[in-house]
């Protein structure tokens, strides 16, 4: 049991640090975490190079009580780290994307289709595949979750609310082609994102929320709760700026992460 909490840790670690290589990537969205129903424009490329730095001190038990990582309070744990997300518009309803890590440890493939779509609401599907490439010594025997291929599908949805007041929403499960050490069965991914617009859609204020939940042998499970306040900045034709201060609110068998992400997304002709 000792092993799988471990195990459990690492993958949750990695998941969030890095949600964009856990979930489905490589796909567009309007917001911060969630995915939008829309594509890129028909041959065209939306390029984002991303930042982010996280902090963790504490962990939620299996019973979901928060402990202490370290056994000092002067030790703390910190990733940071950037990625670059390319995204294309193939035709009207179809995008492809690929997401991969500076250090080229890892990539998502994704592609979204558009299934219908007016000026109020749009409901897309999407499916995808996480490849690690590896960037350090490994260990060819042992099957660790975050070096192992995983795939998965998932649904999106996106509603113009009011003018200025919109909603993105997407749920996608994804599982290992290999069974890893962990006995990891699949994970289930949840993201919500609230927008609204002020100065003349040039700012965008944002709320968003991530859920994620991992199931191993015996029913053993790792759960975490985000919350994303954030802001879009659209005051460029071809650019937006991105910035949000993720934290974790609740979680089970979880690291309790906090945090700052920062992406450029650019619409290249």
């Amino acid at each position: 049991m000792k092993k799988i909490f471990i195990a459990a840790i690492l993958l949750l670690a990695f998941a969030w640090h890095s949600s964009l290589f856990a979930q489905i990537g490589g796909l567009s969205g309007s917001k911060l975490d969630a995915l939008c129903a829309g594509v890129v424009p028909g041959k065209k490329i939306e390029f984002e190079p991303g930042f982010y730095h996280l902090r963790a001190s504490k962990y939620w038990d299996e019973n979901g009580s928060l402990k202490n990582l370290y056994s000092t309070d002067d030790s703390i744990r910190k990733i940071t780290g950037m990625n670059f997300r390319f995204s294309y518009g193939v035709f009207e309803k179809l995008e492809l994307g690929t997401a991969i890590s500076t250090d080229l440890s890892v990539s998502s493939w994704g592609a979204k289709f558009v299934v219908f779509q007016n000026q109020k609401i749009g409901v897309s599907v999407m499916a995808g595949a996480n490849i690690p490439f590896g960037n350090r010594e490994i260990n060819k025997k042992a099957r660790l979750s975050q070096l192992l291929t995983s795939v998965g599908g998932g649904a999106i949805f996106s509603a113009n609310l009011t003018e200025n007041l919109s909603f993105d929403f997407n749920g996608q499960y994804m599982f290992f082609t290999k069974r890893p050490d962990d006995n990891n069965k699949g994970s289930w991914y949840f993201n919500a994102d609230f927008g609204y617009y002020v100065f003349k859609h040039q700012l965008q204020l944002i709320t968003g929320i991530m859920y994620q939940d991992a199931v191993f042998k015996g029913n053993y499970t790792s759960q975490i709760f985000t919350i994303f306040p954030g802001i879009t900045l659209e005051t460029g034709k071809h650019f937006i700026i991105v910035l949000s201060a993720p934290f974790d609110v609740y979680g089970v068998n979880a690291l309790k992460n906090s945090g700052i992400t920062f992406a450029l997304t650019i619409l290249i002709d």
